[in-house]
């Protein structure tokens, strides 16, 4: 029984420890783009993004960790072995690194929370965030609608459709929609 919960009690422990095999690279305020390794909090055998939403720890090549906050440094980008890529941004004037979903003239940001309910933040929420005319917008989850529509009133015929909820599109397809804004405004 003891060498069972001794077993337990490890692969909990290195389940949620910091993590190797987590490359990309980093964009600095000067436009230099610098591979490296990142120091990562990994729960449960994959990356919980709420752990770069204040900082992101940087290893340098002599192994030291060099810590950024939002505005020290442009973006990052993250390939994780067990939970894929991930480009997170820092928006001028804003608190956070905010996960980017879709860059275009109407772009598409999370930021990921820490769920006081959740363990590690294992269950972290998220706010979303929609970027146009230099302005960013947190869209309410239980308004998703009318926070998307506001945004792309200047495409009548798409905002038409997305407002008739009953024939068109489902809040499930709230990507999709913003994937049609802006391919309308490319041609």
């Amino acid at each position: 029984m003891k060498k069972s919960v001794l077993i337990l009690f490890i692969l909990i422990f290195n389940s949620n420890s910091f993590g190797q095999n987590n490359y990309g690279y980093y964009i600095t305020n000067s436009n230099d783009t610098i591979k490296c390794n990142f120091d990562l909090f990994i729960v449960l055998g994959k990356f919980d993004p709420q752990t770069v939403r204040n900082k992101i720890k940087i290893i340098n090549n002599d192994g030291s960790i060099s810590k950024y906050k939002p505005n020290e440094i442009k973006s990052f980008f993250i390939s994780t072995t067990n939970s894929g890529v991930y480009k997170f941004v820092s928006i001028t004037g804003y608190n956070y690194f905010y996960h980017q979903i879709i860059k275009e003239k109407l772009s598409y940001y999370k930021v990921y929370l820490n769920n006081p309910g959740g363990a590690f933040g294992s269950l972290a929420s998220e706010k979303l965030y929609l970027y146009k005319n230099e302005k960013l917008t947190e869209i309410d989850p239980l308004f998703l609608r009318k926070g998307l529509s506001k945004q792309i009133e200047d495409y009548p015929e798409l905002y038409q459709k997305w407002i008739d909820s009953d024939k068109y599109y489902k809040l499930n397809q709230f990507e999709e929609v913003i994937n049609l804004y802006n391919k309308h405004f490319k041609i």
